[in-house]
């Protein structure tokens, strides 16, 4: 932990659950004092719940986990948040006649804490969804949007890469999807940018996802199309022009030799 706010500061050390968010784009949703489905928090111990610190102070903060025998097999996940406050400077106070407090500022942050219990665990997932945002593009980047389900009680870290392929089947580029985590029984969304210095035509991205357990691979794939017409329109003009100027050009040539 680590005091840069320029000011002493109250920080507070508390344990909450973490699951799968409803929204495929959160990360996840933490649960405060309610207790998740793969709750964590019973066996997570910080060694202190508050200190304060003097800017430019650091702690290194011990943390013990400890789960019981006991427990079955699958994910528990967690995590250990750090609230950040100020400092209380005397409390309420009296001006014309009505009654105030100084504000109160409050910032989180999470470190995440994922404990998989050996033994026989349920790993199901499949890539839901692969797309991009529309089927034109006027130039690049290219964003693709995928959708990873995790049906399991453990928590899985998809990955694979990202195939681009030009109208003649030909591969002009390629995208990395590195692994990020999806939450049991919930789905995720990750946004893969791929960009490339020129673009005209129609391509078509394949992707090749590994599920994350046992080198399960799902595939999919569609097609989309890059048209600068901006540029194109620009060329366009410039070529009716140039072709109007010698259409001019060579009429009034020809005029002035017949004159002659």
């Amino acid at each position: 932990i680590s005091n840069r706010s320029g000011e002493k500061k109250l920080f507070t050390i508390e344990v909450e659950d973490l699951r799968g968010s409803e929204d495929p784009g959160a990360t996840g949703e933490f649960l405060g004092a309610e207790k998740g489905p793969y709750s964590l928090k019973d066996y997570v111990k910080p060694e202190i719940g508050e200190i304060i610190l003097s800017h430019g102070q650091r702690l290194r903060l011990p943390v013990s986990v400890s789960i019981p025998q006991n427990a079955e097999p699958g994910g528990l996940y967690g995590a250990v948040m750090i609230s950040a406050s100020n400092l209380d400077k005397g409390g309420a106070k009296i001006e014309k006649d009505t009654v105030g407090t100084k504000m109160k500022i409050i910032t989180r942050v999470a470190s995440l804490f994922f404990v998989r219990v050996k033994g026989e665990v349920i790993e199901g997932g499949a890539l839901k969804d692969f797309k991009t945002n529309k089927d034109f593009y006027e130039k690049g980047p290219i964003s693709f949007n995928i959708l990873s389900e995790n049906s399991g009680n453990v928590h899985l870290s998809p990955y694979g890469v990202i195939e681009v392929k030009n109208i003649l089947g030909a591969k002009v580029g390629e995208a990395q999807v590195d692994p990020w985590f999806t939450m049991p029984k919930s789905e995720r969304t990750r946004e893969i940018k791929w960009n490339a210095s020129f673009l005209f035509g129609k391509y078509t991205a394949k992707i090749s996802l590994n599920r994350g357990y046992k080198d399960i691979i799902d595939t999919a794939s569609f097609s989309f199309w890059v048209i600068p017409w901006r540029i194109i329109l620009i060329v366009s003009i410039g070529l009716i022009l140039l072709i109007w100027l010698l259409v001019w050009v060579a009429s009034h040539f020809e005029l002035k030799k017949k004159i002659k």
